[in-house]
């Protein structure tokens, strides 16, 4: 799936948010992206999960920052 999908299926659902494994060629990794307040927020899977600006992206900026990765959904969050 790519970032507008991934951002539709959110927008479209009732979930807070999604375990991602993002695709890069050969390597994989895993990240979690949530909504809220109308903003996205995007998070290593280790990392400490802090709804704070430096972590917050519009819906523009989130397409901007990942238009050339490819996800699959590992796990809803509600």
């Amino acid at each position: 799936m790519n970032i507008l999908e991934i951002i539709n299926k959110l927008n479209n659902e009732k979930q807070k948010g999604f375990q991602l494994s993002k695709e890069r060629g050969k390597l994989n990794s895993t990240w979690l992206l949530y909504k809220k307040n109308h903003f996205y927020y995007y998070f290593d899977i280790n990392q400490k999960i802090e709804f704070i600006d430096r972590f917050k992206y519009s819906k523009d900026e989130l397409i901007k920052e990942f238009e050339d990765s490819f996800f699959s959904i590992e796990e809803i969050i509600n």
